[in-house]
């Protein structure tokens, strides 16, 4: 099965503050993008990488990395749109006809392990959806609005999403298309699939998965890196 990635950074990075927005951050000498892409360039059945960032940067990306983009099967890149689902929908509009598997995968995540990538390949062959994510190791309380606990929630059967998160193409077009042009905010990807009515499987993670949003992240995942 031929099997696309799109990977998406096209928020704006608000929380960590600074003129330079997060995949473009450096850590040890190169931006995070960069790093991601290299962890999905290296599997052997992704065919092709569609990058989706902010408007206004798909040229300056391109004139200035073009050689590592190419080297890394950076096949298009795409603006994004105001939400985060309008972004991904913009992407996997890009993706190859002939694709039969999309991975979507946050591109401030560099620290993704390659079999991690390829066990959720392997999973969205079997079921048609899976994703990425780590079990729940705090311990959960439930608050009214006025904060006092209501509850304990047993977290033997939660887990913390994360990316990547595979689909059938069509799988995923047809969820996009179902909710995409409703005012519903999603806030990852499986939550479409699930809303349409189809299963979506847990590939077992690790915590070292982060998605970088602070400034203790980035020494995180310096530290990681090196």
């Amino acid at each position: 099965m031929k099997v696309s990635a799109v990977l998406v950074g096209a928020g704006l990075g608000l929380r960590m503050g600074g003129p330079v927005k997060k995949p473009f951050l450096q850590i040890r000498g190169k931006p995070i993008f960069l790093y991601t892409i290299e962890r999905f360039s290296q599997i052997d059945s992704i065919s092709e990488i569609v990058l989706v960032v902010g408007e206004g940067e798909t040229q300056s990306l391109r004139d200035q990395w073009r050689g590592d983009l190419d080297a890394c099967k950076v096949k298009k890149i795409v603006a994004g749109g105001k939400r985060r689902q309008d972004s991904v929908y913009n992407g996997l509009c890009e993706t190859g006809a002939d694709t039969e598997i999309v991975l979507i995968h946050d591109i401030v995540r560099p620290l993704v392990r390659r079999e991690h990538i390829e066990a959720v390949i392997n999973k969205v062959r079997e079921s048609g959806a899976a994703i990425l994510a780590a079990p729940m190791k705090a311990t959960v309380k439930e608050t009214g609005s006025d904060l006092r606990i209501r509850r304990t929630v047993p977290r033997n059967n939660l887990w913390m999403a994360q990316t990547p998160q595979g689909f059938k193409r069509e799988l995923i077009l047809k969820a996009f298309n179902q909710f995409n042009a409703t005012d519903r905010e999603f806030t990852d990807d499986a939550q479409i699939v699930e809303m349409a009515g189809d299963p979506v499987y847990i590939v077992p993670g690790t915590d070292e998965n982060i998605k970088i949003t602070t400034p203790e992240d980035m020494r995180i995942a310096g530290a990681l890196l090196a």
